[in-house]
């Protein structure tokens, strides 16, 4: 089969979930014998607008990716969500490469016009929901401009959190960035050092969003911005969810959770399977455990972005509720990318230091392996809905123990077998209960400190993922798929 994916970033600059699920499974239909190619964005105001480029290795030899530069030059809000401009580009790719199925992993900075366009070509495609974005055009993450989360999706509510997203550059930052690609082009002179654009260009895209950042101070906006947006998320919301159930023909949620949740939205209930995350069990076992001496001090991690919705101050100040003894008896690392909040970050680093702590950055993969192989317990403290975390799957293969917030994907894996407990949402009080009853149970030896871990159906490598999604484009393909 020729698959297309699309996805709004790709590896190797990005390596979140998203990037990690699609990269992986490219690579291993790719593996099995189909022809793979990704549609993928960044943004680089050295280049033009919508331009286009080949990245990868010539086609036979494995995946390929054709990157198109957006450099988030809306002047209207629904383009956002659609663009005619992009569905074009799209639709020449279809013509030219004529896939056979094609796999939309994420439409942000992209269109979701693609959805019609493949339709219109009697393309079936397969849509995976890796987050709420259907529904929550701030990133979907459901979390609101304030900071708090959003239980369901309120357009009163995104009227009063919409305003503050900054989902277009200023005219000013516009014309900056076609003169800097004009260069780029024609002189081959690239302008955009950093430091230097970092203060002229407003960047309003990241790969793990910009909830809970550390910019001023929310406030609500007017009543008339506010239902102005309002409109606009409304409109949003029922042009997606009517596209959606009429253009794709599976929708795949890797955690059973979203299944209610995506049907209360609107969503076809009938079109959608639950396709699990993978593990990665060949990583994960290449280094081998780390078993924690008797007396030595318990190992507790903290492995993800450095931003407030992941909650790693949450974890610090339960970390503070120990006693100085208890302390003396762990050992506690914080670790990941910590460009995406300054402000954030900054704060975090005073609150580590009062407590002896040091914040480190963002891991190589050979160092996220070594540093699962010496922990005892991960702790993933978030505060939004997070959908079935690698982290967590990670920790699971590793041998390590898992606190975790009692949310979504989290609490899932949890009940799914993963050893560890749940702590309520940003509650520091009893996340600091829950590190104290781990600590007990490591230093009286009633964990064992090398357990073996096995694949099940509940914890899947990447190989059976990749497996179930080609079963599933067969039957697409081959018509037996058909709702």
């Amino acid at each position: 089969m020729r698959i297309l994916y699309v996805t709004h970033l790709y590896p190797p600059e990005f390596t979140a979930g998203v990037e990690v699920f699609a990269q992986t499974t490219a690579e291993l239909l790719q593996g099995a014998g189909h022809v793979v190619r990704v549609i993928t964005t960044r943004k680089d105001i050295a280049r033009r607008d919508l331009s286009t480029r080949e990245i990868g290795a010539g086609e036979g030899e494995g995946v390929t990716v054709m990157e198109m530069v957006n450099n988030l030059f809306a002047t209207e809000f629904e383009e956002t969500y659609r663009q005619p401009e992009i569905d074009a580009i799209v639709g020449a790719e279809l013509d030219a490469w004529k896939p056979d199925v094609v796999h939309v992993h994420h439409l942000l900075y992209l269109s979701s016009g693609i959805l019609e366009v493949c339709q219109q070509r009697g393309i079936p495609v397969v849509m995976t929901l890796h987050d709420f974005w259907l529904g929550c055009a701030r990133f979907g993450q459901l979390v609101h401009a304030n900071g708090s989360r959003c239980v369901t999706v309120d357009p009163v509510r995104c009227g009063t959190c919409l305003p503050s997203l900054n989902w277009r550059q200023s005219n000013a930052a516009r014309r900056l960035a076609k003169a800097v690609s004009a260069v780029a082009e024609t002189a081959g002179i690239d302008l955009k050092a950093p430091l230097i654009m970092a203060r002229r260009f407003k960047d309003a895209r990241s790969a793990e969003g910009v909830a809970g950042s550390e910019g001023p101070e929310w406030s609500p906006p007017s009543e008339s911005v506010a239902g102005e947006f309002e409109s606009h998320a409304r409109q949003r919301l029922a042009y997606l969810t009517e596209l959606v159930n009429r253009t794709v023909d599976r929708i795949v949620l890797p955690a059973a959770f979203m299944r209610p949740w995506f049907a209360n939205l609107g969503l076809d209930a009938t079109k959608m399977v639950v396709e699990t995350t993978g593990v990665d069990w060949e990583g994960a076992t290449s280094v081998p455990r780390v078993v924690r001496r008797m007396g030595d001090p318990v190992r507790f991690l903290f492995l993800g972005s450095l931003v407030a919705h992941k909650g790693a101050h949450v974890l610090l100040q339960a970390w503070s509720h120990l006693s100085g003894s208890e302390r003396a008896s762990a050992r506690l690392r914080i670790c990941g990318p910590d460009q995406h909040q300054p402000a954030y970050v900054s704060a975090l680093r005073s609150r580590a230091a009062a407590l002896d702590l040091a914040i480190e950055g963002q891991l190589s993969r050979e160092e996220v392996r070594q540093a699962m192989a010496e922990t005892d317990v991960l702790v993933v403290p978030s505060l939004w809905l997070e959908i079935r975390p690698l982290v967590m799957l990670e920790a699971y293969a590793a041998g390590a123990r898992v606190i975790a917030t009692d949310l979504g994907g989290m609490r899932e894996a949890i009940d799914d077998g993963l050893p560890g407990r749940v702590v309520p949402e940003g509650d520091a009080t009893e996340l600091a209960h829950a590190l104290r009853e781990e600590l007990r149970l490591h230093l009286a030896e009633e964990i064992d400190p090398a357990p073996e871990r096995k694949p099940s159906s509940l914890f899947r490598g990447w190989p059976e993922v990749a497996a179930s999604l080609e079963a599933l484009y067969q039957n697409l393909v081959s018509g037996k798929g058909d709702s």
